[in-house]
C-alpha cells in the first residue's frame, strides 16, 4: 500500500491491488482481493495521524479495476448449498462479511474515498465503487455496472441499495433489470461514475484529491456526513444538524483565517465571489 505526502497535511492512501498480499494471484483481481486489503486500509488510517487523508482504490491488473466474483466459484458454492437443504427466508437475519465491512469502511470514514476506474468494473467490483465517495473512470474499451441478471441472479453486495440511492430508482432499477453493462462514457452519462477521463483516471483523481487537501479537514467530513446521510434523514432533523454543524465549523481558527484573508482582499469583481483553482475544476 503506497502513502505519498501531498501537502504537510495531507496523505494520499493508494490501494493498488497489485502489490502485498495478493501479487500470487494470476487471474484479474477480484473483490476477495479488496477484502484482503480492508485491515491494511484500516491500519494505514491509525498509522497516519495527518488532518487529510485521501484514498485511491485502483486496480490491480491491466485493462481491470476490481473483477466480478468468480462465477465458477459461485456456481460450485451454490451448488453445495443446495445440497445442504438450506433455505433463506426472507426475514432471515443478515450478517455482513469482510467485504461488506471494507465498504463500510469507505463509505463511514470521514474522509473521501476515490475510485480510480482504470479497466472492467463489474458486480461486485462495481458494487464497491458504488461505496465510494467519487467515482473516476477513464475511457477504454472495457465494461462498468452489474450484469447479473443474465446469470438468473441479482446484485448481492449492495447493488440494487446504493444504486437507487445514486442515480435515483427508476434509472436503476432500468439498469439492473436489463442486465447490460455501460462503456466508462455511457456510464458518465447514466450517472454510475462521476467523470470519465481521456487520460488516466488516477491522474485526475490525484487533481481532485490535491483540491480537496485544500479544504480544512472538519469540513469535508461534516459535508460527506449530511451529504451521505441526506437521503435517510428527516428533512427537518437534517436541516437542524447542518446549521449546528455550519456554526460549529463558523467558530473554527481555521475557517476564520480564510475568511479574514477573504475579506481583506476586498474582492468586488462578481466573477470572483468565490477563488478556487480552477484547473482543479476542469475535466479533460
Amino acid at each position: 500500500m503506497a502513502v505519498t505526502t501531498l501537502d504537510p497535511n495531507t496523505a494520499l492512501i493508494v490501494v493498488d491491488l497489485q502489490k502485498g498480499v495478493v501479487t500470487r494471484q494470476t487471474a484479474p483481481y477480484s473483490p476477495a482481493a479488496v477484502v484482503a486489503k480492508t485491515a491494511e486500509l484500516a491500519r494505514a488510517f491509525r498509522a497516519h495521524k495527518l488532518p487529510v487523508v485521501l484514498v485511491h482504490v485502483t486496480g490491480g491488473a491491466p485493462g481491470y479495476f476490481i473483477r466480478h466474483f468468480s462465477v465458477a466459484a459461485l456456481f460450485r458454492i451454490a451448488e453445495s448449498l443446495r445440497a445442504s437443504g438450506r433455505e433463506w427466508p426472507e426475514n432471515a437475519t443478515y450478517n455482513g462479511g469482510f467485504f461488506d465491512k471494507a465498504m463500510a469502511l469507505c463509505e463511514s470514514m470521514s474522509k473521501p474515498v476515490i475510485a480510480a476506474i482504470s479497466g472492467t468494473c463489474l458486480a461486485g467490483g462495481f458494487e464497491f465503487a458504488l461505496s465510494c465517495d467519487l467515482r473516476i473512470a477513464e475511457d477504454g474499451d472495457y465494461l462498468i455496472g452489474l450484469p447479473e441478471a443474465t446469470l438468473g441472479l441479482l446484485p448481492g453486495a449492495g447493488g440494487t441499495q446504493r444504486l437507487p440511492r445514486i442515480i435515483g430508482m427508476p434509472a436503476a432499477l432500468m439498469h439492473i433489470l436489463m442486465g447490460v453493462p455501460l462503456t466508462p462514457r455511457q456510464a458518465e452519462t447514466k450517472g454510475l461514475v462521476h467523470e470519465t477521463v481521456s487520460g488516466k483516471a488516477l491522474d485526475r483523481a490525484m487533481e481532485i484529491a490535491r483540491h480537496l487537501s485544500s479544504h480544512t479537514p472538519e469540513s469535508l467530513a461534516y459535508i460527506k456526513r449530511l451529504v451521505r446521510n441526506a437521503t435517510e434523514t428527516p428533512l427537518e432533523q437534517g436541516l437542524a444538524l447542518e446549521r449546528n454543524l455550519f456554526l460549529k465549523l463558523c467558530i473554527t481558527e481555521p475557517a476564520l483565517a480564510r475568511m479574514r484573508s477573504y475579506e481583506q482582499k476586498n474582492i468586488t469583481s462578481p466573477s470572483q465571489s468565490v477563488l478556487v483553482e480552477q484547473g482543479a475544476m476542469t475535466n479533460d
